[in-house]
């Protein structure tokens, strides 16, 4: 009975209707009351579920199946790791935004091997390590993972999709690579993949501005690429001097719990991308740069009037960080030493 198949009764997602609730777990039961279609999966195989796409796994297998998410804005992106930790470890189920109607843009970090059943055909194939897989996620029927894996997911969302192509005024995009299961090994997508990895240890470090960043470059890059999206936009100038000080004013009074790109734009009266290049043109930095700047600006202000007086921790949260490590790690990075270090070395210039 090991290359049987039994057939499963499982819920099939309307392409272009969410049957999901406002926020549905990774790894949960996918319920629903919708049409249901016959999945065939092999006797070989357990069903469980991420975000709603029924996985098949090794049905004598010790390994475990763990999934993070990472969620800022536009930004919805998980890490999944299956075989790499025995059976028994703790598995987390992270609560994501509803979706639907989707794609799934996945960066390979291991080799590995999947069956795929995506819009009524079936795609086996060897992924090895970097390469990405752009996925039309919402047409899944199962997905067998056949070796153990680890990998970065992030979903784009047609809306998303249709709103990049709004705001750059071009044709929308009706797919993306040649078909709905596309393999590439791109450097540019590994590179973009690694840039948000270290927040799955640190979810709250993640700024909305700066996740709205990466998803418009991502979703930009790759529609460009992969889906005939026609990118070309008009040279654009600066900011005028009344959108730029407001935009200023508005990082500034957003330096704790930050602001989104698309609410930056919105205020100046500016299509999104349109907001971000005059902005840069403008100052020379991206926004979420110039929001970093003027965090450690402040950070050495509070640090240079109260002196030992005021623990690290306390002016971490008055300049919008996380924590003591998430401050230390930025002021290392844009001044060359620790808060310490630098309020030590003002320390001892006062009393020369």
């Amino acid at each position: 009975m090991i290359g049987a198949q039994i057939a499963v009764r499982m819920p099939r997602r309307p392409a272009c209707k969410s049957v999901l609730p406002q926020s549905c777990p990774l790894g949960s039961l996918w319920r629903g009351t919708v049409k249901l279609k016959e999945v065939r999966v092999s006797l070989k195989f357990r069903l469980t579920d991420i975000g709603t796409v029924p996985i098949g796994l090794p049905r004598n297998g010790d390994e475990n199946l763990a999934v993070r998410g990472l969620t800022s804005s536009r930004l919805i992106s998980s890490e999944i790791r299956y075989g790499l930790t025995p059976k028994g470890g703790k598995t987390e189920f992270p609560r994501f935004p509803s979706w639907t109607d989707a794609y799934s843009v996945g960066i390979t970090l291991q080799d590995q091997r999947s069956d795929i059943v995506v819009g009524g055909k079936r795609f086996s194939h060897v992924r090895r390590k970097g390469e990405t897989q752009l996925l039309y996620v919402s047409g899944v029927e199962y997905i067998e993972f056949n070796t153990p894996r680890h990998g970065v997911e992030i979903l784009l969302p047609r809306s998303f999709m249709r709103e990049m192509a709004d705001d750059l005024e071009v044709p929308h995009v009706t797919h993306l690579g040649r078909s709905f299961c596309h393999v590439v090994d791109d450097p540019v997508l590994r590179t973009l993949a690694l840039r948000i990895y270290p927040f799955f240890d640190a979810p709250e470090t993640l700024d909305p501005l700066q996740a709205d960043h990466f998803i418009w470059a991502l979703g930009i890059y790759v529609c460009s690429h992969y889906g005939g999206l026609a990118a070309r936009r008009p040279v654009t100038g600066g900011l005028s001097s009344w959108q730029e000080r407001l935009a200023k004013d508005m990082i500034e009074t957003s330096l704790i719990g930050g602001i989104g790109l698309t609410e930056l734009a919105v205020l100046c009266h500016l299509r999104t991308s349109q907001f971000a290049h005059a902005f840069k043109r403008s100052t020379g930095v991206a926004p979420y740069q110039w929001l970093m700047q003027r965090r450690i600006a402040r950070a050495k202000d509070l640090i240079r009037a109260a002196g030992r007086e005021t623990s690290l921790a306390d002016v971490a949260v008055a300049c919008g960080f996380v924590d003591q490590s998430h401050l230390t790690r930025a002021f290392a990075r844009a001044v060359g030493k620790t808060p310490g270090a630098w309020r030590t070395a003002v320390s001892t210039r006062a009393w020369l």
